[in-house]
């Protein structure tokens, strides 16, 4: 089947879709959730470690559990979000009732990114699905094997009116993006971002973008420096470096500067060994093409100011850089140019907090703005004087785990949120409803206005409102 014809195969079944029962859904998403726990689970593993290593404990940690996590919110969940919720009724409006209700947008568009490319397919797929939607999926062409084992999974389990996976690489998302769909959802890169929100404009469709950017880190004068190295080291060096959430770069006080570096040396030790790129349980850099980018960004800043504390080596064999911590490189320079998306830690020391913030205040808003602290008052003035997607206090990367919270960016690093019920309404249309059961007040105040209809009328101003 071409992808002109699948699409209007989906089109034709939007109204079937959304007529579809809840029981039916669940269904549906309970075979895929038996899959996914049973004869699914090691083709998927193995999918990913050939596209590029990821060892089957962190598929199963961060591919598998959160997204059978969201199935399970949505199995919890989906009768009382699809059910008619009640407003009040405004005194003037006496013998009307008013409703709102969640209502499928029709025809969906998920394009998904290769760096968690199960979890990051799944999830808005299934809550799309759930919401009474149509899908098609297009996984992303530089993880094969896995975007390969998606299809089949999906034709095994779904109906290709209802939820299909479209492979290729640009031309295919082109073709895709050429079409009228009721909402897009993208994840990926701010660049690529802006490409389908132009795309969407042409027929005004809605999208939600989950971005990424420069997401800075800031350790204050009260935190455990050596804990916040620690933690930092995992989050950044976790998938290499390869998340939209990843800590950036880091602002660290002068006085926890020595301790923050040793927790983050100790940690990359500890969890990889004295040379990570050996190590099988370090991922690769995804592709070539992004292995160069980042081992020219690494070559680029070893010319410039700073300490180069850690790591600095590539493996172009292995496909692995090293994780690398530089100390007060330029702030301009190779580090600081463009999101980093991998296994380089750039830390700047500062004296007073408002350096980092006016700094982070210069540059776009990034997906989240990490805070270790244990001064509240600092906790709160970095939160009012920071714009970001999201905050994360005394922890990198986990806030994604919690499915009840609301997940997205702010301008550049994206539109519209995912997560639990808020990912729900992002595929649905809220739709007011309104019923007049008694006498409308307009009945009383229409034309022509008397004396008594002034009256009325001015007795509303005055009293209610």
């Amino acid at each position: 089947m071409t992808t002109a014809e699948l699409i209007a195969l989906q089109r034709a079944h939007k109204q079937a879709q959304s007529d579809t029962t809840v029981a039916y859904r669940l269904k549906k998403l309970n075979q895929l959730r038996s899959a996914l726990k049973g004869p699914w689970k090691e083709r998927l593993e193995q999918a990913l470690w050939e596209d590029f290593n990821k060892n089957a404990a962190e598929v199963n940690l961060t591919e598998l559990l959160p997204t059978l996590d969201n199935i399970k919110i949505i199995r919890q969940n989906l009768k009382r979000w699809l059910a008619p919720q009640k407003v009040k009724t405004p005194l003037p409006l006496l013998g009307s009732t008013s409703y709102t209700r969640a209502e499928a947008k029709g025809n969906t568009l998920v394009i998904a990114p290769w760096n968690y490319p199960i979890f990051l397919s799944l999830h808005p797929l299934c809550t799309s699905f759930a919401a009474g939607n149509t899908v098609i999926l297009k996984p992303s062409e530089l993880t094969p094997k896995t975007s390969e084992a998606l299809k089949a999974l999906i034709e095994e389990i779904f109906e290709p009116q209802e939820c299909a996976v479209v492979l290729g690489g640009v031309p295919e998302s082109t073709e895709l993006l050429a079409e009228r769909f009721d909402h897009i959802f993208f994840t990926g890169s701010t660049h690529v971002g802006q490409i389908v929100m132009e795309a969407a404009s042409k027929f005004l469709t809605p999208v939600t973008l989950e971005l990424g950017g420069k997401s800075p880190t800031i350790v204050d004068a009260s935190a455990n420096g050596y804990e916040a190295g620690k933690r930092v080291a995992w989050a950044k060096f976790t998938n290499a470096g390869q998340i939209c959430i990843a800590p950036d770069h880091v602002y660290v006080h002068r006085s926890q500067l020595e301790a923050f570096r040793k927790g983050v040396k100790d940690a990359v030790k500890r969890h990889y060994g004295d040379d990570p790129t050996q190590h099988p349980d370090f991922v690769q850099i995804v592709n070539p093409r992004n292995f160069d980018r980042l081992n020219n960004i690494l070559e680029d800043s070893k010319t410039e100011a700073g300490i180069l504390d850690m790591g600095g080596t590539a493996n172009a064999e292995a496909r692995k850089i090293a994780p690398t911590m530089v100390v007060d490189p330029p702030r301009n320079g190779a580090l600081m140019r463009e999101e980093l998306f991998g296994p380089l830690l750039p830390v700047f020391s500062y004296t007073d907090l408002n350096e980092p913030l006016k700094e982070i205040g210069t540059r776009e808003h990034p997906l989240v703005v990490y805070i270790y602290a244990k001064s509240r008052k600092n906790i709160n003035y970095i939160q009012r004087h920071t714009r970001a997607g999201a905050t994360a206090v005394n922890m990198s990367l986990l806030q994604i785990a919690n499915n009840f919270l609301p997940f997205g960016g702010v301008g550049h690093s994206g539109m519209g949120k995912t997560n639990g019920h808020a990912g729900f309404l992002e595929f649905t249309n809220t739709r007011s409803q309104f019923y007049q059961w008694g006498p409308p007040i307009n009945n009383f105040i229409a034309a022509p206005y008397t004396a008594a209809k002034r009256k009325i009328i001015n007795f509303l101003l005055k009293n209610l409102y």
